[in-house]
């Protein structure tokens, strides 16, 4: 493990995706995890978060900035152009953040910005302002260094703003409703949806609630809830407000398809994974709760033989109990995944080649 030295806190002076291609330099290019619809000029992440990417293996750029150097501006003048035409996502820390902790590889320098490109977790790239000042200062040098390294993702972030657009469209939409913070999410990504979506062509659209609607405060704590429920309300994730495809208070990971026109929406269809409810019945355990409802088996018309998952029996090593007497839990997510994954799998094998709506 190596870590950073306090020398370096020294302070020194309609989506068309540009040049990048599926393809390029062999099979060694880098398929970047998540684009963006709507540009930010980079997304600041901590310690914490930049750890929790590399252990679900994600793919992405990050750029460190060691403050009060202008080569950090250079480089930013350098890619802030083809990151925006490209919709890239650019990830931004401070090389002071890691202090004293595992630097995974990223080449910091004594007041120099570097730029690394991750792959699935692991460092592809990773190159300084002192070193490759031409790559870190000049477009056409920027441009052509990660063309050789790097392809386009299939996997786009939108904000509220690009999902009231989407959901005024004729054309179907697909979206996934997720959070960076939430262990169900976290699940279903490093386990079966990054892996799947690197094999398919078309595109998933990502709203991630914490990212641009949630907030909290420095100890965690949301201090937006109602904000959070009015969204997942106004958006279908609720039973109330999509009775069809929504689910109890609305929940997360929630995929839904949708389209419309300025004075209504129609959801198509939708998916859920976890988020269930065991209960003991007599002296077995079973899922009385979940989104694959016996009620609901006619809407998911994609299941196609899947059938429904309530009451069948868990084992109780597999729950995660809400009380000490151990009558009511919820199915442990290592041991559904088998039952959530293929169902959540079937809804993308239907729905991702006809929802066509693009920016």
């Amino acid at each position: 493990m190596k870590k950073v030295s306090k020398l370096f806190l020294v302070p020194l002076m309609c989506i068309t995706f540009g040049s990048l291609t599926a393809c390029g330099k062999g099979d060694d290019k880098v398929k970047l995890t998540y684009g963006e619809v709507t540009h930010q000029k980079y997304h600041e992440i901590s310690y914490a978060r930049l750890t929790q990417m590399i252990e679900y293996k994600e793919s992405f750029l990050l750029v460190c900035d060691p403050k009060g150097c202008s080569c950090f501006s250079y480089f930013m003048k350098a890619s802030e152009d083809y990151i925006k035409d490209n919709h890239l996502v650019l990830y931004y820390m401070k090389v002071s953040d890691f202090e004293g902790k595992n630097d995974y590889g990223i080449k910091l320098v004594n007041g120099s910005t570097s730029f690394s490109i991750f792959n699935k977790g692991q460092i592809q790239q990773s190159i300084s302002s002192n070193s490759s000042t031409e790559v870190m200062e000049k477009k056409e040098k920027f441009v052509e260094y990660i063309d050789q390294y790097v392809s386009k993702p299939n996997m786009y972030y939108v904000v509220p703003s690009d999902l009231k657009k989407m959901y005024k469209n004729a054309n179907k939409s697909l979206i996934y409703f997720g959070r960076n913070r939430c262990e169900d999410c976290a699940y279903i990504n490093s386990h079966f949806l990054y892996e799947y979506m690197e094999k398919r062509e078309e595109i998933l659209y990502v709203l991630d609630g914490d990212d641009c609607i949630r907030k909290y405060d420095d100890d965690g704590n949301l201090i937006n809830e109602q904000e959070w429920k009015d969204f997942k309300k106004d958006y279908g994730l609720t039973v109330d407000n999509n009775p069809k495809y929504g689910f109890d208070a609305g929940v997360v990971p929630t995929f839904l398809v949708v389209s419309g026109n300025e004075t209504e929406t129609t959801y198509h269809s939708g998916a859920v994974a976890f988020n269930d409810l065991v209960q003991k019945v007599g002296d077995e355990y079973k899922v009385t709760t979940t989104y694959y409802s016996n009620a609901r088996l006619n809407d998911l018309t994609y299941l196609n033989g899947l059938g429904s998952l309530e009451g069948i029996p868990v084992n109780k090593d597999d729950v995660f109990f809400f009380n000490e007497e151990e009558t009511i839990g919820t199915w442990s997510k290592s041991a559904s995944a088998s039952s959530y994954f293929p169902r959540v799998e079937r809804f993308l094998d239907t729905y991702l080649p006809i929802a066509t709506y693009r920016f």
